[in-house]
């Protein structure tokens, strides 16, 4: 297990960034395009795991990040993928530690230190049942790699400065009380 380096994997994004559409880059293999495409827009850490490629990559949207994680084989087909994030939640990947044999740990978002096991061979696994809040994955009945954490869910932090729910002002009060017991003219 090892982190590769940009020069052996990357990708280039497919594209405007400012799109209204999700984006998408092409995989790039020793600086030669290969016709791959895939979700998310940038490259945050590739490992090669046996004679896969473990790549984490992030859509670069803010306020709304999510993290795509895919398992390549050789031949740059995705053995398995599996996406982390959800509405609003903001993302900022960091690899903590790679964790020979088979064992990835990261940040992402949810305050989580994530933990993402290889398989050697497919395990059997059921859609929608073991999979931490905020990761979603296409619907199969194996998995090439299990992710763990507990994500705390994102507060919003108020700022001083931001504007409070609307309270009438003492003479506004005053006024509308004034207003209600005057008696209507015919």
């Amino acid at each position: 297990m090892k982190l590769i380096h940009p020069s052996e994997f990357a990708l280039r994004l497919i594209g405007s960034p400012p799109s209204e559409d999700l984006p998408q880059s092409e995989v790039i293999i020793n600086r030669q395009p290969t016709g791959h495409i895939i979700d998310g827009a940038v490259l945050e850490a590739a490992i090669r795991w046996h004679d896969l490629v473990l790549a984490f990559v992030t859509d670069d949207i803010m306020y709304e990040e999510t993290l795509h994680i895919y398992l390549f084989d050789a031949k740059l087909n995705v053995v398995d993928s599996a996406r982390l994030g959800w509405m609003y939640a903001t993302g900022v990947f960091s690899l903590l530690e790679l964790c020979p044999p088979d064992t990835v740990r990261f940040l992402f978002f949810g305050d989580t230190d994530w933990t993402l096991e290889l398989f050697s061979d497919e395990v059997f696994a059921i859609p929608f049942f073991k999979d931490p809040r905020g990761v979603s994955r296409p619907f199969r009945f194996h998995r090439r790699f299990q992710i763990t954490g507990a994500p705390k869910p994102e507060i919003p932090h108020r700022d001083m400065h931001e504007a409070t729910p609307f309270q009438p002002r003492a003479h506004e009060e005053a006024r509308s009380t004034d207003a209600s017991s005057e008696v209507p003219r015919a």
